[in-house]
């Protein structure tokens, strides 16, 4: 071989290595795949747009009641966990059931509807936050909400942190009662009788600082989140050494208020966890008593906490969290509605670019700068806030992007109440729950985004700006169904995205909502769905390469509010409300 040819072959191998990955076993062990929370499986060498349509669904994994929660995925076990508080674990190739603990006795929300919402969609109510596994240690953290013993009083519910061998279910370190004060002040988190209760929804997050040094972030909502009042959402850290009794450590956590001088401020995010970045911990918050109104209190914000690990012997090894960062998006008070809830969508990171991407119930997808989230002001964010909305209103076009390219300063950044149903062109709601999905190749950005009473919607980001520049195209289906009348269903689509690195023509995005009828009330039924990621056809339309109802073989049940389907290794993975998990595959 000629030299310039030897050489022209050493780059192009080269460039192939970088762009796709070796194929491996992937290991799903938290929700959103990974700390960015992008949604992205970039290690898919099996399925592509080219074989998609040949899905079919392979077998059922069975559990005892609803999945209200995302499937995880080590090796070839799948890890589910139900309503019951009860955690199952199946090999992914045979469907036998390897193990099954049931981790506290779950509580009946219908006894007492004054103060559990959604009373009537919930028989049992458990675990309701995705889990995370540490693969290297093979320790399952997961949480659970329920009764203290089974003969104990409906009302009588503690929140415990379980810490589990991820093989056998069995007890590594004696489980944690979530308690404790707020060092920033407030009330103490609720347990036992006292009400509002905490809720755990937002996934747990595993960090790993630069020194290998761990630990495991737990967020709460409140159940009734009045900005004035009772109850508080709170991010809380345990060192991992102090949940494994290490010389020196207690399983003593850092706490920290959302809203120590107000009330509310959940953390949920419908589901989704915490993006983390080093020692840094992103979020986005709900109803709550804001920072313009009162200083120190982060309702509707996105929020910025940097974690200190503890030192032992040094207050029990008890760790740090405090505000880095913030960014302020508005206020309830004065609003026709104040149930706006930014929160109600997570929040991804682009680390290398240094993007922090988010929306809520105002249906908009915000755009911010990660490293200076801007406090009170949007200077130094990537994008005006009118980025990209199912709100085609002034200054907006029917694409939901600002019809001037120039920013200007002098907008407000939010009409307060441009989002109500009943300011909307439709009449219906457009919120947004399901977390915004990221995906690139080698020459751009994708970010995808399905809001409900919506289409599914794909934009395009640009490299060089950081931005989100344009519209790019969406799906066929309605979540919730388009005949549906106003004010429409809830909650929208949850997405996932699959590729083999950058390589083109490999990208695919995926997605389950409800066909029909109110998710967020009732049980209706749910589809899965996928599009070739990047392929537009004529009319500014996704390709479509499978939907679940198209064969009556490959029907997936009822729809989960907050369980993300996911992929690994050739596999598609669904948690629905029809107790069971659907694993779909060639």
């Amino acid at each position: 071989m000629a030299f310039s040819s030897q050489r022209a072959f050493l780059l192009m191998m080269a460039a192939f290595l970088t762009s796709a990955p070796l194929a491996r076993a992937v290991d799903i062990w938290t929700v959103g795949i990974n700390n960015t929370r992008q949604g992205w499986n970039r290690s898919e060498t099996v399925l592509t747009p080219a074989n998609v349509s040949e899905l079919k669904k392979l077998r059922e994994f069975a559990v005892d009641d609803k999945i209200d929660v995302t499937p995880l995925i080590v090796g070839e076990r799948l890890f589910v966990c139900s309503m019951t508080n009860t955690v199952f674990v199946f090999d992914v190739n045979t469907g036998a059931e390897l193990a099954k603990r049931q981790l506290a006795a779950p509580f009946d929300p219908r006894t007492d509807p004054g103060q559990m919402d959604r009373w009537k969609l919930y028989h049992n109510w458990g675990i309701t936050a995705t889990p995370v596994i540490d693969v290297a240690t093979s320790t399952m953290y997961v949480t659970t909400f329920g009764k203290p013993n089974i003969d104990s009083q409906n009302t009588e519910r503690n929140n415990l942190l379980h810490i589990l061998d991820a093989t056998t279910l069995a007890d590594k370190a004696a489980p944690v009662l979530i308690a404790g004060t707020a060092e920033n002040g407030g009330a103490p988190i609720a347990n036992g009788f006292t009400t509002p209760y905490q809720k755990l929804r937002a996934g747990l997050g595993l960090l790993v600082d630069a020194e290998g040094r761990k630990a495991i972030v737990i967020s709460f909502s409140i159940n009734g989140e009045n900005p004035r009042g009772p109850g508080h959402g709170y991010v809380l850290a345990y060192d991992v050494r102090g949940l494994h009794r290490e010389a020196g450590f207690t399983p003593t956590p850092a706490i920290w208020n959302v809203t120590p001088g107000g009330g509310a401020g959940g953390v949920w995010m419908s589901g989704s966890g915490p993006a983390i970045d080093g020692n840094d911990i992103y979020l986005a918050t709900g109803n709550g008593m804001d920072p313009g109104t009162l200083p120190g209190n982060f309702g509707e914000s996105f929020v910025k906490l940097r974690y200190t690990p503890g030192v032992a012997g040094v207050e029990n090894g008890q760790p740090k969290l405090v505000v880095a960062d913030f960014w302020g998006a508005f206020s309830d008070f004065g609003r026709m509605d104040e149930d706006q809830d930014l929160g109600a969508a997570g929040v991804f990171i682009i680390t290398e670019r240094g993007n922090l991407i988010g929306g809520g119930k105002d249906g908009i997808l915000y755009n911010l700068n990660k490293d200076n989230l801007g406090k009170d002001t949007w200077d130094p964010q990537f994008n005006l806030p009118f980025v990209a909305t199912y709100l085609p209103n002034p200054p907006n076009g029917a694409a939901g992007l600002p019809t001037t390219t120039v920013p200007n300063p002098n907008w407000p950044i939010v009409n307060r109440d441009r989002n109500h149903f009943s300011q909307t062109p439709t009449g219906k709601s457009y919120h947004i729950h399901g977390t915004p999905v990221y995906m690139e190749d080698q020459t751009a950005g994708y970010i995808y985004v399905w809001g409900e009473n919506e289409r599914l919607k794909a934009y395009n980001y640009d490299f060089a700006t950081k931005r989100i520049a344009s519209f790019r195209a969406q799906g066929k289906q309605f979540a919730s169904g388009e005949e549906m009348e106003a004010p429409g269903g809830m909650p929208g689509g949850r997405l996932v995205a699959s590729s083999n690195g950058t390589l083109p023509n490999t990208g695919v995005i995926w997605g389950v909502y409800p066909t029909e009828g109110n998710a967020n009330s009732m049980v209706v039924h749910g589809a899965l769905v996928a599009y070739d990621a990047t392929r537009v056809l004529i009319g500014g339309r996704l390709r479509e390469l499978f939907h679940s109802d198209d064969k009556a073989a490959n029907d997936m049940g009822n729809f989960a509010k907050y369980s993300t389907p996911i992929v690994a290794n050739g596999k598609v993975y669904v948690g629905t409300f029809s107790n069971k998990v659907v694993q779909y595959g060639l």
